[in-house]
Order: structure tokens, then C-alpha cells, then sequence
């Protein structure tokens, strides 16, 4: 088993031997939102070859980069310590119109779903922490051609990243903790946009299509007992 096979594995099964250890009223609940901006060069870059293919679209396309989610985990709390299991699943799509003629409408619009499973720990104090995570993410950008209902894969992609953050927490009220995060995803292996380019450009429009995005974001989380 290589490296990172063996990195992903330890993200799905570290978190459920370590939260089901003593449960005793250590096992919490975290739910809430996460919203990030991405680096993505290429990616804007292959839209942006479309909008040049097509000077005369009455709506070319923007650019990947704001996406936003909602995010569900596991905590375990043991005195100072904290251990989660957290997954993460974001959004942002982007449309191009090329044409309405007599109601007919030639668009192409790419639908950007993003998750990411991580495995983490943090140092907590009584209204700060700071802590990071290892993290396996699914890249997906599906396209919805001329407003049809069906969608057609245009990039399945995954990789792996390390998360850093600090946390500012609020005491507890009424059983609730609320927790506001601001990250930075630093990726640890490259997503290929290849399929993305040829699947939207009809052909290969960038000479390297390898890339690490960086996200940088903010999150909010909402964690029980």
C-alpha cells in the first residue's frame, strides 16, 4: 500500500477507532457552514479559453473561486484535546450563454461540487483554539448543456490536502457551542483538468493542467453538549 492509499484509509478508519473510545459524554456533534475562496488558475483559465472561443456569447463565463457548503462531523473531547471527524460538501457553479434564438436557449452551465473527508486535532482553551486536519477531497464538475435535465461529467478528480486553522468559541449556552474558524487548505497533491478542458473546449487549451488550489475560508460550527 502506498503512501497516500495509506493516508486515505487512515482518514476513514483513525477518526471511528479513536470516537469510539469512551463515549461517555465525550462524543460530540459539530454541524454548520463552511465558505471558501479557491485558487483556481487553470480551472478559470480553461473557462476563460471558452469565453475567447465564443466572442459573441451573451453571457460568457466568470470564474471559479467563492464556493459554499455545509459541514457535519464528530468531536471528541478529552480535557484540552479535541479529535473530529468532519466532512465537508460545497458548491459553485458557473453558466454560459452563447445564444437565445425564438425562446431557444444555447447554454452550458458547470455545476462544481467539492467534498472533503478529514481526520483532525486542536489544542482548545476556554474561548480559543488552534488545530488542523488531514483531509481527502472529491473534486466533481458536472454540466447541464442547453438546459436539459440530464448532466454529463466533465472532471472527477481527488486529492489530499492539510488544513490549519484557529478557532474563536463561544462558552457554552443552553448545551450549544458556537465556533467561528478561519482556514487555509493547503493541497498535498495535484488535480488534473485535463478532462475539464477537453470535455468544455472540445480540445486541449492549456499546456499544463496540473494544479494545487489553495483555499482560504471561514467556518462556522455549531457543536453540542
Amino acid at each position: 500500500m502506498n503512501f497516500l492509499k495509506l493516508l486515505r484509509w487512515s482518514c476513514l478508519i483513525l477518526p471511528i477507532i479513536l470516537l469510539s473510545y469512551n463515549l461517555n459524554a465525550q462524543l460530540r456533534v459539530n454541524s454548520g457552514y463552511d465558505l471558501g475562496i479557491t485558487t483556481n488558475g487553470i480551472a478559470n483559465k480553461i473557462l476563460s479559453n471558452y469565453n475567447a472561443s465564443n466572442p459573441d456569447a451573451i453571457g460568457p463565463f466568470g470564474s471559479f473561486g467563492l464556493s459554499h457548503g455545509l459541514l457535519f462531523g464528530l468531536r471528541y473531547e478529552l480535557e484540552f484535546l479535541g479529535v473530529e471527524a468532519t466532512w465537508v460538501y460545497r458548491f459553485d457553479d458557473e453558466k454560459a450563454v452563447l445564444s437565445e434564438v425564438n425562446n431557444v436557449t444555447t447554454s452550458t452551465k458547470l455545476l462544481g461540487r467539492y467534498q472533503t473527508f478529514s481526520f483532525g486535532i486542536d489544542n482548545q482553551f476556554d474561548w480559543f483554539s488552534y488545530g488542523g486536519s488531514v483531509d481527502f477531497n472529491l473534486t466533481s464538475i458536472k454540466a447541464k448543456v442547453n438546459e436539459q435535465d440530464s448532466k454529463s461529467l466533465f472532471l472527477k478528480e481527488n486529492n489530499y490536502s492539510a488544513t490549519f486553522y484557529l478557532g474563536f468559541n463561544t462558552p457554552r449556552s443552553n448545551q450549544i457551542r458556537l465556533s467561528l474558524r478561519p482556514f487555509i487548505q493547503i493541497p498535498i497533491t495535484s488535480i488534473d483538468y485535463s478532462a475539464l478542458d477537453i470535455n468544455l473546449n472540445q480540445s486541449t487549451t492549456v499546456n499544463d493542467a496540473q494544479e494545487r488550489p489553495l483555499i482560504f475560508g471561514l467556518r462556522i460550527i455549531f457543536t453540542n453538549g
